[in-house]
């Protein structure tokens, strides 16, 4: 079960929708790092079979990012069951309140750089954390997501096979863990380098944790 912090202690409890089957989400910044956070938790509540209703004041374009739009709002819904939200910004009369450590002093220049390596490295560190990324980090993440992509399409070529059930446990436990995105990324980590688990495996697992990262990790599949 999704966990989350509560909005009475801070402290991760389970998430249960005002309105059974339904999870609405407010976020009250249109800046990358708040917005993918609620497009993370939009994707791990359809895992869990909730319909997740993502709303905005100003709903910014993030589709570079793979980011899902949000729809319009004036103030917060009632009932909200989580909002994304800073310091000092509106969080309504949400259940959970997910707070992103700063942004700052601002992103690095992009330019020439695969988007989703942004989406990557504010994937690669803890939401609740402060960040001030740099062009090396862009870089590096640039590189991950291209090394990965290799591997991905590599391994299509071998025969299916079941996805390794330890390591998508790991993996979806991590995201359902206050959405402990570094630890779902680690998991991916070690299962590319695991020799030992079929690349036909391994090619499953990849595409399956990819509905959850949004990182288009199968795009060189057939080129």
């Amino acid at each position: 079960m999704l966990q989350l912090p509560d909005a009475r202690d801070g402290r991760a409890a389970a998430v249960r929708p005002a309105r059974p089957g339904t999870l609405r989400v407010w976020v009250a910044s249109a800046a990358p790092r708040p917005c993918l956070l609620a497009d993370l938790i939009r994707r791990v509540a359809q895992r869990h079979h909730l319909r997740p209703e993502v709303w905005q004041a100003a709903p910014a374009d993030w589709s570079a990012l793979n980011v899902h739009p949000a729809q319009r709002s004036g103030p917060p819904p009632d009932p909200l069951d989580v909002a994304v939200t800073g310091d000092g910004l509106p969080a309504g009369p949400a259940a959970h309140v997910v707070r992103p450590g700063a942004a700052g002093p601002g992103m690095p220049e992009a330019t020439g750089t695969d988007p989703l390596a942004l989406r990557l490295a504010l994937l690669s560190r803890p939401y609740q954390e402060d960040l001030a990324l740099t062009g090396p980090d862009l870089d590096a993440a640039a590189q991950t997501l291209a090394d990965w992509r290799r591997r991905v399409a590599r391994w299509a070529l071998s025969p299916s096979k079941p996805m390794c059930a330890a390591y998508t446990g790991d993996f979806l436990g991590a995201l359902d863990d206050d959405l402990d995105s570094p630890a779902a990324l680690r998991v991916l980590a070690a299962l590319a380098a695991d020799a030992g688990v079929p690349p036909g495996s391994r090619f499953e697992s990849f595409a399956y944790f990819d509905q959850f990262l949004g990182l288009d990790l199968a795009r060189e599949v057939g080129r």
